[in-house]
């Protein structure tokens, strides 16, 4: 008999079991989606990483002898070594791609992994490993002859075979956010495959116990002047990368669901107090025919148990199918790794019981009280909440209050429970929808900031390294533009970090901006770091910090005259004077020009802004797809939560509408008397819910990873856009409930005051 009860109980109040369902399965969907698919990239890569044993460092050095090796195992923390000599070439193609050689001596360290053709064969001297996806865009395949040239030499040589490299997991060209896998590759090739009998190794990878800090100490001790740069794993560029966007996915896989189960929950709550408050005589003749107290617990905890659990389960399946296929493409062509580990179901599925408990807790909470009560008790109805009169009540202005005012007042005063759940669910939608719009509004400000504020130039020419400082000039003066020199750098104040190093030489088409913006002017003999680096190293303007270039062992000191801001490339930005005067060279890396350049230069790559524009967006695609689903399951959230909440508000009113029509009032004053309330709720909610949307967005930003600074700043806009969804849906149920009131029947919702 009470299993027929609970099926017509759910049909019965069928709106609001849905709506448990959906945010079962939503909550539970979008946590073990984004969590699962997050881990499953982690763990493939770790997997990758640990397979091709990723080197633990970079040595880099033009000493790399006999000896030289011997003294970098004597350190003690060494555990295996491998030299290489990598050189840049250009394959003899059409757009002559950059392609880096890597002449290996055995490949045991960050070895190549072939995916079509043979292994790398350390004996062979004709063949070459070629980037997969390179051969791929050049519509290359194995037994193909290939030609590269570098420094004047031209080497031929037959795939062997295609795959990756853990080092080129992201890999990009110069001055660009976007893989090109038609520009760019790599090849690995035998030592043996050297054009010449003596070579020279350039590169020592190295494994090794220990902290990097400590090695890189080490190391400096005893080989100081013998290697040119030391680069720890952390700070690769291909793998920094990677980390960056797994750190991103963990947060906000561990934010926006957490709040949407919260939510859910709460749903439950307010629609089970419903059903327990209207089938309250139910109970009580349930109860004097016998059913024992714990059967009755166990009844009205059954159907939400039973709807949380299938919605969790149906989530905790859909959600890592959803979220792989959302976040799967644009992850795989930015990142190039062989394989894809999957966890399965099984670790998802961790989540059921945990939904299932809590639906059992929060169901427990609703029937606690009236299980507890005697027959005689439950059987009647719910004695209505009394308020003793506050002092404000006291004052002789109260009688002049308008009724709208005092009988909201009063109402709020004898269920102060359902106003402070109402308020949290509106704090919940505030959360979700403001720091979601605040995520949206960063990554489309920061991409106006960078090509509208920062880059003014139209084309970029990227300078080759052997192209002369007088050919530089000619073709600068052809075409307009201004020469630059942009560096990647390795600064140093107790840590060391990655950073690029920007040298302009008095250019109008490249702005420095501060947090508004604005231009900010940087002296001939001033250096500028900016914003997030210098929080990222701990230092301010008038420290002193050292850099050096990547590949060189001159270590510089410098002091901080000025902080900019910028959303993308964290560094230091100073003059060529600058340069010059603290030892170091001017060497232009590329030429910016407002002139579209659609002539070739030799020397010279040309990449122009709208390319850069495309390659942030597709950057960008995954998180903007992951944050936009999240939006759209917000705003279903605000709908849902408020519909529920309003629903259980006109539930326990029920009665005491009844009385105020009895007594002449009109529908449309008992719907304002309804709306003032709900907004009041609103508005206490909203205002609490903003300044913690803006916490999340605080703790949110930082996954975006080093190299990104956005502000987590919350427009008006957001405010206002969050407020009309949010006043919508107060408008939307109002209109609802002004139906509800129309049709209540006065009759029977008095009849529990004649017992």
């Amino acid at each position: 008999m009470l299993k027929r009860k609970m099926i017509r109980d759910i049909m019965d109040y069928k709106i609001q079991f849905i709506s448990i369902f959906l945010m079962a399965f939503i909550g539970v969907s979008v946590f073990t989606g984004m969590y699962i698919d997050t881990t499953n990239f982690e763990t493939t890569l770790d997997d990758y990483y640990e397979e091709t044993n990723l080197a633990d460092g970079w040595i880099y050095s033009n000493y790399l002898v006999d000896e030289f090796v011997e003294q970098t195992y004597l350190l003690g923390a060494t555990t295996q070594m491998e030299r290489q000599l990598v050189v840049d070439s250009q394959a003899k193609l059409d757009n002559a791609p950059k392609i880096p050689l890597h002449f290996v001596e055995n490949n045991t360290i960050s070895k190549f992994y072939v995916i079509e053709g043979k292994k790398l064969d350390i004996n062979d001297s004709e063949g070459v490993w070629l980037d997969k996806s390179f051969a791929d865009a050049r519509n290359l395949s194995v037994g193909d002859e290939i030609t590269f040239e570098s420094n004047g030499i031209e080497i031929t040589k037959v795939i062997r075979g295609l795959g990756y490299s853990p080092e080129y997991v992201y890999n990009s060209p110069v001055a660009s956010t976007v893989p090109d896998h038609n520009s760019t590759g790599f090849a690995y090739m035998s030592h043996k495959a050297f054009p010449s009998d003596n070579i020279t190794y350039n590169v020592l990878q190295v494994k090794f116990d220990g902290k990097p800090e400590t090695y890189s100490k080490l190391l400096d001790y005893r080989l100081n002047g013998y290697y040119t740069s030391f680069l720890e794993q952390h700070n690769h560029y291909s793998v920094k990368v990677v980390e960056e966007s797994i750190s991103q996915q963990k947060t906000l896989s561990a934010v926006f669901p957490s709040i949407f189960i919260f939510i859910s929950m709460l749903i439950l709550l307010t629609t089970m107090n419903r059903i327990i408050s209207h089938q309250r005589t139910q109970i009580g003749v349930l109860k004097a025919n016998g059913f024992k107290n714990k059967t009755l617990i166990w009844h009205y905890l059954t159907s939400g148990f039973i709807l949380v659990t299938l919605g969790s389960t149906l989530g905790a399946i859909m959600g890592p199918i959803i979220f792989h296929s959302i976040a799967h493409a644009p992850r795989t062509f930015y990142f190039k790794f062989p394989y894809w580990h999957s966890m399965g179901f099984i670790n998802s599925l961790v989540l059921i019981p945990i939904m299932a408990a809590l639906s059992l807790i929060v169901s427990y909470y609703s029937i606690r009280h009236i299980a507890n009560e005697s027959p005689s008790m439950a059987i009647k109805p719910k004695a209505p909440k009394t308020a003793n009169q506050s002092f404000i009540e006291k004052w002789e202005i109260w009688k002049v209050i308008p009724f709208n005012f005092r009988w909201n007042y009063r109402n709020i005063k004898r269920n102060k429970y359902r106003a402070i759940m109402t308020i949290f669910g509106v704090v919940g939608c505030t959360m979700l929808l403001v720091s979601g719009l605040g995520l949206f509004e960063q990554m489309n400000e920061s991409k106006e900031w960078y090509f509208d504020d920062v880059n003014h130039f139209e084309s970029k020419l990227i300078i080759d390294d052997n192209t002369s400082l007088a050919d530089i000039d000619s073709i600068a003066k052809e075409v307009n533009g201004d020469s630059i020199m942009e560096s990647s750098i390795e600064i140093i104040n107790n840590k060391t970090e990655a950073a690029s190093l920007m040298v302009l030489n008095g250019t109008d088409l490249i702005t420095i901006t501060d947090d508004n913006h604005d231009k900010i002017e940087i002296g001939n003999d001033e250096v500028s770091i900016s914003r997030k680096m210098a929080d990222i190293m701990d230092v301010d303007v008038g420290d002193t910090i050292e850099f050096h270039i990547l590949g060189s062992d001159k270590n510089i000191k410098v002091k901080i005259d000025k902080m900019h801001s910028s959303p993308f490339s964290q560094g230091l930005v100073m003059s060529p004077d600058k340069l010059e005067k603290i030892g170091l060279n001017y060497t232009p890396t590329s030429i910016v020009t407002s002139q579209h350049v659609s002539e070739p230069y030799n020397g010279t790559d040309t990449v122009y802004l709208n390319d850069l524009i495309d390659g942030w967006d597709k950057m960008e695609e995954t998180s903007m797809i992951i944050i936009e689903a999240l939006l759209l399951f917000a705003v279903i959230l605000v709908l849902v939560i408020l519909y529920n909440l309003n629903i259980l508000s006109f539930t326990e009113m029920e009665r005491e509408i009844g009385i105020l029509k009895v007594l002449g009032f009109k529908t449309v004053s008992l719907t304002r008397i309804l709306a003032a309330q709900s907004l009041l709720f609103i508005i206490i909610g909203f205002i609490i819910g903003v300044p913690i949307a803006k916490c999340i967005l605080s703790f949110l930003i930082p996954a975006f990873g080093n190299n990104f600074y956005l502000l987590p700043s919350i427009s008006t806009a957001n405010i206002a856009i969050t407020l009309i969804i949010i006043l919508s849906t107060l408008i939307t149920t109002n209109l609802l409930f002004s139906y509800k009131i129309k049709k209540l029947d006065m009759a029977d919702s008095l009849k529990d005051l004649e017992r």
